[in-house]
Protein backbone atom coordinates (compact mmCIF):
# COMPACT_ATOMS: atom_id res chain seq x y z
CA UNK A 1 0.00 0.00 0.00
CA UNK A 2 2.67 2.45 0.76
CA UNK A 3 4.49 1.73 -2.26
CA UNK A 4 1.55 1.97 -4.23
CA UNK A 5 1.10 5.71 -2.52
CA UNK A 6 4.84 6.65 -3.73
CA UNK A 7 4.31 5.90 -7.35
CA UNK A 8 0.80 8.04 -7.90
CA UNK A 9 2.88 10.76 -6.26
CA UNK A 10 5.89 10.29 -8.44
CA UNK A 11 3.49 10.47 -11.31
CA UNK A 12 1.30 13.41 -9.91
CA UNK A 13 4.77 15.10 -9.68
CA UNK A 14 5.66 14.81 -13.18
CA UNK A 15 2.12 15.85 -14.73
CA UNK A 16 2.13 19.35 -12.56
CA UNK A 17 6.16 20.24 -13.09
CA UNK A 18 6.38 19.29 -16.86
CA UNK A 19 5.22 22.57 -18.90
CA UNK A 20 5.04 20.45 -22.17
CA UNK A 21 1.97 18.66 -21.28
CA UNK A 22 -0.26 20.68 -19.57
CA UNK A 23 -3.60 20.79 -20.97
CA UNK A 24 -6.28 23.78 -21.20
CA UNK A 25 -9.03 21.81 -20.55
CA UNK A 26 -9.79 17.71 -19.64
CA UNK A 27 -9.73 15.55 -21.94
CA UNK A 28 -6.74 13.10 -23.77
CA UNK A 29 -4.97 14.35 -26.63
CA UNK A 30 -4.02 11.59 -29.50
CA UNK A 31 -0.32 11.43 -31.27
CA UNK A 32 -0.60 14.65 -32.97
CA UNK A 33 -1.56 16.79 -30.04
CA UNK A 34 -5.45 16.65 -30.91
CA UNK A 35 -8.38 15.85 -29.51
CA UNK A 36 -12.10 16.47 -29.35
CA UNK A 37 -13.92 18.45 -26.59
CA UNK A 38 -16.02 16.62 -24.43
CA UNK A 39 -16.66 18.95 -21.04
CA UNK A 40 -17.44 22.71 -20.92
CA UNK A 41 -16.48 23.25 -24.64
CA UNK A 42 -18.16 26.51 -24.24
CA UNK A 43 -15.33 27.69 -21.89
CA UNK A 44 -12.75 27.35 -23.94
CA UNK A 45 -14.34 28.89 -27.25
CA UNK A 46 -15.55 25.66 -28.65
CA UNK A 47 -17.90 23.78 -29.60
CA UNK A 48 -18.91 20.07 -28.08
CA UNK A 49 -17.24 17.70 -29.67
CA UNK A 50 -15.05 19.94 -32.01
CA UNK A 51 -11.54 18.52 -32.79
CA UNK A 52 -8.63 21.07 -32.02
CA UNK A 53 -5.06 20.68 -31.48
CA UNK A 54 -2.54 21.96 -28.46
CA UNK A 55 0.68 23.57 -28.74
CA UNK A 56 2.28 23.57 -25.17
CA UNK A 57 0.14 26.19 -23.22
CA UNK A 58 -1.87 26.78 -26.27
CA UNK A 59 -4.50 25.08 -28.46
CA UNK A 60 -6.16 26.40 -31.29
CA UNK A 61 -9.33 25.24 -32.79
CA UNK A 62 -11.28 24.44 -36.34
CA UNK A 63 -11.48 27.80 -36.90
CA UNK A 64 -7.43 29.07 -36.76
CA UNK A 65 -8.64 30.86 -33.14
CA UNK A 66 -5.61 30.27 -30.92
CA UNK A 67 -6.12 29.83 -27.06
CA UNK A 68 -3.81 30.60 -23.77
CA UNK A 69 -4.24 27.76 -21.10
CA UNK A 70 -7.12 30.26 -19.48
CA UNK A 71 -9.38 29.60 -22.88
CA UNK A 72 -8.84 33.47 -23.71
CA UNK A 73 -8.33 34.75 -26.96
CA UNK A 74 -4.73 35.13 -28.25
CA UNK A 75 -5.60 35.02 -31.89
CA UNK A 76 -7.99 35.17 -34.04
CA UNK A 77 -6.84 33.36 -37.32
CA UNK A 78 -9.76 33.45 -39.15
CA UNK A 79 -9.48 37.12 -40.32
CA UNK A 80 -6.03 36.39 -41.71
CA UNK A 81 -7.71 33.63 -43.25
CA UNK A 82 -9.87 36.20 -45.24
CA UNK A 83 -7.61 38.72 -45.98
CA UNK A 84 -5.90 35.86 -47.34
CA UNK A 85 -8.71 34.15 -49.35
CA UNK A 86 -9.14 37.98 -50.87
CA UNK A 87 -5.81 38.67 -52.12
CA UNK A 88 -6.35 35.34 -53.87
CA UNK A 89 -9.06 36.01 -55.28
CA UNK A 90 -8.05 39.88 -56.20
CA UNK A 91 -4.91 37.75 -57.92
CA UNK A 92 -7.36 35.37 -59.99
CA UNK A 93 -9.87 38.18 -61.41
CA UNK A 94 -10.51 38.61 -65.14
CA UNK A 95 -8.35 41.69 -66.10
CA UNK A 96 -10.94 44.15 -68.06
CA UNK A 97 -10.57 44.30 -71.63
CA UNK A 98 -9.19 47.63 -72.95
CA UNK A 99 -10.83 50.43 -73.49
CA UNK A 100 -12.24 51.32 -76.80
CA UNK A 101 -10.57 54.02 -79.33
CA UNK A 102 -12.16 57.41 -79.05
CA UNK A 103 -9.92 58.51 -82.10
CA UNK A 104 -12.61 60.82 -84.71
CA UNK A 105 -9.93 62.67 -86.75
CA UNK A 106 -8.82 62.14 -90.21
CA UNK A 107 -5.88 61.57 -91.62
CA UNK A 108 -6.81 62.80 -95.15
CA UNK A 109 -8.73 63.88 -97.61
CA UNK A 110 -8.52 63.19 -101.65
CA UNK A 111 -10.66 65.32 -103.91
CA UNK A 112 -10.86 63.85 -107.40
CA UNK A 113 -7.31 62.66 -107.24
CA UNK A 114 -6.12 66.00 -105.52
CA UNK A 115 -4.74 65.94 -101.86
CA UNK A 116 -6.65 68.53 -99.30
CA UNK A 117 -5.25 69.81 -96.16
CA UNK A 118 -7.40 68.85 -93.49
CA UNK A 119 -9.07 70.86 -91.43
CA UNK A 120 -12.25 71.13 -89.36
CA UNK A 121 -13.60 73.51 -92.27
CA UNK A 122 -12.06 72.74 -96.05
CA UNK A 123 -13.09 74.30 -99.18
CA UNK A 124 -12.71 73.61 -102.86
CA UNK A 125 -13.46 74.50 -106.42
CA UNK A 126 -14.67 72.67 -109.15
CA UNK A 127 -16.77 72.87 -112.58
CA UNK A 128 -17.98 69.17 -112.39
CA UNK A 129 -21.96 68.44 -111.38
CA UNK A 130 -20.06 65.50 -109.20
CA UNK A 131 -17.33 64.91 -107.62
CA UNK A 132 -15.07 61.84 -105.93
CA UNK A 133 -14.22 62.02 -102.36
CA UNK A 134 -11.82 59.90 -100.35
CA UNK A 135 -10.96 60.04 -96.80
CA UNK A 136 -8.59 58.30 -94.61
CA UNK A 137 -9.16 57.60 -91.11
CA UNK A 138 -5.95 57.86 -88.22
CA UNK A 139 -7.82 54.83 -86.20
CA UNK A 140 -8.41 52.21 -88.20
CA UNK A 141 -11.26 51.03 -86.57
CA UNK A 142 -13.23 54.40 -86.83
CA UNK A 143 -15.79 54.08 -89.37
CA UNK A 144 -17.18 57.34 -92.57
CA UNK A 145 -20.10 58.57 -93.92
CA UNK A 146 -19.68 61.31 -96.71
CA UNK A 147 -22.71 63.55 -97.33
CA UNK A 148 -22.12 63.60 -101.20
CA UNK A 149 -24.30 64.32 -103.87
CA UNK A 150 -24.98 66.30 -107.75
CA UNK A 151 -23.52 70.01 -107.06
CA UNK A 152 -25.38 72.88 -107.83
CA UNK A 153 -23.66 75.69 -109.68
CA UNK A 154 -22.41 78.26 -106.51
CA UNK A 155 -22.24 77.28 -102.91
CA UNK A 156 -22.03 73.59 -101.94
CA UNK A 157 -21.69 72.21 -98.18
CA UNK A 158 -20.46 68.41 -97.70
CA UNK A 159 -20.44 66.54 -94.68
CA UNK A 160 -17.96 64.31 -93.37
CA UNK A 161 -19.09 62.46 -90.16
CA UNK A 162 -16.24 60.52 -88.37
CA UNK A 163 -17.61 58.34 -85.67
CA UNK A 164 -14.56 56.41 -83.26
CA UNK A 165 -15.07 52.68 -82.11
CA UNK A 166 -16.06 53.90 -78.95
CA UNK A 167 -18.65 56.39 -80.80
CA UNK A 168 -17.60 59.43 -79.98
CA UNK A 169 -18.34 61.56 -83.11
CA UNK A 170 -16.73 64.24 -85.54
CA UNK A 171 -18.41 66.42 -88.05
CA UNK A 172 -15.88 67.76 -90.73
CA UNK A 173 -17.13 70.34 -93.04
CA UNK A 174 -16.23 70.49 -96.86
CA UNK A 175 -17.55 74.14 -99.22
CA UNK A 176 -17.27 72.94 -102.84
CA UNK A 177 -17.90 76.13 -104.63
CA UNK A 178 -19.33 75.06 -108.29
CA UNK A 179 -18.18 77.67 -110.82
CA UNK A 180 -20.63 78.64 -113.51
CA UNK A 181 -19.89 76.96 -117.05
CA UNK A 182 -19.02 79.25 -119.97
CA UNK A 183 -21.77 79.63 -122.38
CA UNK A 184 -19.30 81.15 -124.57
CA UNK A 185 -19.48 79.88 -128.47
CA UNK A 186 -17.63 82.72 -130.73
CA UNK A 187 -15.07 81.92 -133.17
CA UNK A 188 -13.12 83.88 -135.37
CA UNK A 189 -12.32 82.20 -139.40
CA UNK A 190 -9.89 83.38 -141.46
CA UNK A 191 -9.25 82.02 -145.37
CA UNK A 192 -6.70 83.50 -147.70
CA UNK A 193 -5.48 85.99 -144.26
CA UNK A 194 -9.00 87.24 -144.70
CA UNK A 195 -11.74 87.14 -141.60
CA UNK A 196 -14.81 85.87 -142.54
CA UNK A 197 -17.96 88.15 -141.44
CA UNK A 198 -20.92 85.94 -140.46
CA UNK A 199 -24.38 87.13 -140.62
CA UNK A 200 -27.07 84.86 -139.04
CA UNK A 201 -24.54 82.09 -139.05
CA UNK A 202 -23.75 82.36 -142.17
CA UNK A 203 -20.94 83.57 -144.73
CA UNK A 204 -20.01 83.06 -148.58
CA UNK A 205 -16.42 82.47 -149.86
CA UNK A 206 -14.87 82.05 -152.93
CA UNK A 207 -11.54 79.58 -153.65
CA UNK A 208 -9.77 78.75 -157.02
CA UNK A 209 -10.83 76.22 -159.53
CA UNK A 210 -7.29 73.99 -158.36
CA UNK A 211 -8.39 73.82 -154.38
CA UNK A 212 -9.23 70.65 -153.05
CA UNK A 213 -9.58 71.36 -149.01
CA UNK A 214 -10.65 74.59 -147.51
CA UNK A 215 -7.64 76.45 -146.22
CA UNK A 216 -8.48 77.80 -142.89
CA UNK A 217 -7.12 78.85 -139.33
CA UNK A 218 -9.90 80.08 -136.42
CA UNK A 219 -9.45 81.37 -133.04
CA UNK A 220 -11.95 79.93 -130.60
CA UNK A 221 -12.98 83.30 -127.96
CA UNK A 222 -13.03 80.73 -125.07
CA UNK A 223 -10.33 78.13 -125.07
CA UNK A 224 -12.69 75.53 -123.40
CA UNK A 225 -15.15 75.64 -125.78
CA UNK A 226 -14.65 72.99 -128.98
CA UNK A 227 -15.01 72.84 -132.51
CA UNK A 228 -16.21 70.19 -134.93
CA UNK A 229 -15.38 71.21 -138.60
CA UNK A 230 -17.42 69.15 -141.59
CA UNK A 231 -17.40 69.54 -145.37
CA UNK A 232 -13.80 71.11 -145.95
CA UNK A 233 -12.29 68.27 -147.07
CA UNK A 234 -12.45 67.20 -151.05
CA UNK A 235 -13.82 70.25 -152.40
CA UNK A 236 -16.03 69.87 -155.46
CA UNK A 237 -17.23 72.03 -158.56
CA UNK A 238 -19.69 74.90 -157.03
CA UNK A 239 -21.09 75.72 -153.91
CA UNK A 240 -19.90 73.23 -150.62
CA UNK A 241 -21.44 73.86 -147.27
CA UNK A 242 -18.27 73.82 -144.59
CA UNK A 243 -19.79 73.44 -141.28
CA UNK A 244 -18.10 75.25 -137.75
CA UNK A 245 -19.87 73.34 -134.86
CA UNK A 246 -18.86 75.04 -131.74
CA UNK A 247 -19.91 73.87 -128.24
CA UNK A 248 -19.06 75.88 -125.24
CA UNK A 249 -18.20 73.99 -121.44
CA UNK A 250 -21.70 74.46 -120.56
CA UNK A 251 -23.04 72.42 -123.82
CA UNK A 252 -24.45 75.22 -125.82
CA UNK A 253 -24.25 74.60 -129.67
CA UNK A 254 -23.65 76.97 -132.74
CA UNK A 255 -23.45 76.27 -136.04
CA UNK A 256 -20.98 78.47 -138.55
CA UNK A 257 -22.35 77.88 -141.66
CA UNK A 258 -19.51 78.90 -144.50
CA UNK A 259 -20.58 78.57 -148.18
CA UNK A 260 -17.64 77.36 -150.72
CA UNK A 261 -17.85 78.73 -154.39
CA UNK A 262 -15.26 76.64 -156.12
CA UNK A 263 -15.66 77.47 -160.06
CA UNK A 264 -14.32 75.07 -163.10
CA UNK A 265 -11.55 76.00 -165.19
CA UNK A 266 -13.81 77.22 -167.83
CA UNK A 267 -15.85 78.90 -165.85
CA UNK A 268 -12.45 80.25 -164.37
CA UNK A 269 -10.99 81.67 -167.70
CA UNK A 270 -14.43 83.13 -169.01
CA UNK A 271 -14.30 85.17 -165.86
CA UNK A 272 -10.46 86.18 -166.71
CA UNK A 273 -11.58 87.08 -169.98
CA UNK A 274 -14.80 88.58 -169.11
CA UNK A 275 -11.78 91.12 -166.08
CA UNK A 276 -9.81 91.43 -168.85
CA UNK A 277 -12.57 92.92 -171.28
CA UNK A 278 -13.94 94.90 -168.58
CA UNK A 279 -10.67 96.51 -167.84
CA UNK A 280 -10.26 96.98 -171.65
CA UNK A 281 -13.64 98.63 -171.90
CA UNK A 282 -13.02 101.23 -168.92
CA UNK A 283 -10.08 101.46 -170.03
CA UNK A 284 -10.95 102.57 -174.00
CA UNK A 285 -13.22 104.50 -172.35
CA UNK A 286 -10.73 106.93 -170.82
CA UNK A 287 -8.98 107.13 -173.41
CA UNK A 288 -11.51 108.48 -175.58
CA UNK A 289 -12.81 110.97 -172.98
CA UNK A 290 -8.81 112.61 -172.82
CA UNK A 291 -8.44 112.72 -176.16
CA UNK A 292 -11.87 114.30 -177.13
CA UNK A 293 -10.98 116.63 -174.28
CA UNK A 294 -7.48 117.61 -175.61
CA UNK A 295 -9.12 118.55 -179.51
CA UNK A 296 -11.46 121.13 -177.78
Amino acid sequence: MKKRMIVIFIFCSIFLFNPNVVLAHPGRTDSSGCHKCNTNCAKWGLNSGEYHCHSGNTYTNSRGQTFNSTGSLISDGSSSNTNSSSNSNSQTTTPKPNPKSSDNTLKSVTIDGENIEVADNMSYKTKKEKIEILVETNDDKATYDISNSSLIVGKNTINIKITAENGDVKNYSLLVDREKLSSNTNIKIIVADEEITFSLGKAKVYVSSDTKNLDYKYELEDGNSTVIIEGDKNLKFGENIVNFTVKAEDGTETKYELTVNKPTKTDETMSAILGLATIGGIGYGIYYFVKKRKKK
